[in-house]
């Protein structure tokens, strides 16, 4: 069995200032609350067990992934998801939609390098 890939999913505030963004400074938002994120990633066919047990709690399972929410009451802003991918060929198309259509970033936990569609 192969290794599963791990990436963070985070949204970075574009900045117009050239100096900035030569600096390599990102400016990371908040990607939602907790429950406006389970009904964003819903339409993506991934979403919590639905167990409401404390084990499970944060955790949120799609194709060919598996999704942690930091442990955060369900109104304080969300600023990163990490994701385990655990069968990239089905991952990857998934996470490149969600991206896209929320405005989203994956980034490389190991390098800081950011990827995805904006």
């Amino acid at each position: 069995m192969s290794k599963s890939r791990q990436v963070l999913l985070v949204k970075i505030l574009q900045v117009d200032d050239e100096e900035i963004a030569d600096a390599g400074m990102l400016n990371s938002v908040p990607l939602g609350t907790y429950d406006s994120i389970i009904d964003d990633l819903r339409p993506f066919n991934t979403s919590p067990d639905g167990s409401n047990s404390p084990e499970t709690f944060g955790v949120m399972y799609g194709p060919g992934l598996i999704m942690q929410l930091p442990m955060v009451d369900g109104s304080d802003p969300v600023m990163q998801l990490a994701v385990s991918m655990h069968e990239e060929d089905l991952a990857w198309p998934v996470l490149m939609r969600v991206c896209k259509r929320l405005g989203w970033k994956m980034m490389d936990p190991a390098t800081g390098r950011t990827f995805g569609a904006f």
